[in-house]
């Protein structure tokens, strides 16, 4: 299952690029781009949260992903929203903190006993950043406990917490690296993993963001406008109400890859639009047990999204 990967991709890379960004995009200043700026703001265009810091509104629309061996499919509505909410020194480590709500209204069609359901995300992330002035060092590190429920029974099950650490390295004005670990335990699944990542910034137009499984590329022909396209893990895992046919877990794996473009609005304010494509997906249902009741595959289907950001 992508379960893990997925895991890796929000909690890794979200939190990595978010405070690289906030820290000072130390990573990604180039000197070639000190007059314009335009490559040394990391781009953000599935609004997961790894551009620089800022209040998010992002909705989505997901069309019907048809169950591979059965008759229906997957409909969704997305809703998240973002905000970083308090940030202070101390020496040279800088804290931040930043909730993370997101809540999906689901149809899931006939069969499963599922129906149409309200799934919530609710995620704090409490984190530190250290890099010593003039050093090509730098270390990461965060925790992020959180509820992941359709808030009409909620038990132990639904509480999630997972935990990165992480060491930086700029390789030269254009290159950096990160290396590190990350942890997670929740709605059945329990993570271990190793993370790498790079950002490369070619020029003061062009930015790659590689930190697999999330790859995203962005190009800035100007500093209000932004075209990007990114291809990463989209799904979640939840803790439900048990239903007549003994579901009391859902965990949907899935993948999107997008085309984008986000408008700056003065100092603060943005939008980004973006279309693309969900594929790879995969819904496992399980029992209060953990045993799994049903693993379906799911067809790919078409999706459209709009954010409205506030940044700092």
């Amino acid at each position: 299952m992508p379960h893990p990967l997925r895991a890796l991709a929000l909690a890794f890379t979200a939190p990595l690029l978010a405070h690289l960004s906030f820290a000072g995009s130390v990573i990604t200043e180039p000197a070639s781009t000190a007059s314009t700026g335009y490559a040394t703001e990391l781009i953000d265009p599935a609004a997961l949260g790894f551009g620089p810091p800022a209040f998010v509104l992002d909705v989505t629309y997901q069309d019907t992903l048809d169950y591979d061996a059965r008759r229906g499919g997957l409909e969704m509505i997305e809703t998240r929203v973002a905000a970083p909410f308090a940030s202070w020194r101390i020496g040279e480590v800088r804290f931040g903190t930043t909730l993370d709500y997101s809540w999906r209204q689901a149809d899931f069609g006939p069969g499963f006993g599922l129906g149409e359901k309200d799934l919530h995300t609710v995620k704090l992330r409490l984190s530190a950043y250290w890099r010593p002035e003039n050093s090509k060092w730098w270390v990461l590190g965060f925790v992020t406990p959180g509820i992941a429920t359709d808030f009409t029974s909620v038990t132990s099950d639904a509480f999630t917490i997972s935990g990165l650490a992480l060491v930086g390295y700029q390789w030269s004005k254009t290159l950096g690296f990160a290396f590190g670990a990350f942890a997670s335990t929740g709605v059945g699944d329990t993570n271990v993993l190793g993370a790498v990542g790079f950002i490369w910034t070619p020029n003061d137009q062009w930015i790659i963001q590689a930190t697999p499984p999330i790859v995203a590329i962005g190009y800035r022909p100007t500093p209000d406008w932004t075209f990007g396209a990114v291809v990463h893990p989209a799904g979640e895992a939840w803790e439900v109400e048990e239903t007549e046919s003994n579901v009391r877990q859902v965990d949907l794996s899935l993948w999107r890859a997008a085309l984008s473009v986000e408008r700056k609005f003065g100092p603060h304010w943005r939008m980004n639009v973006r279309g693309g494509v969900a594929f790879g997906g995969e819904l496992e249902l399980r029992d209060r047990e953990e045993r799994v009741i049903s693993d379906t595959d799911l067809d790919p289907a078409p999706f459209g999204a709009i954010a409205v950001k506030w940044v700092f």
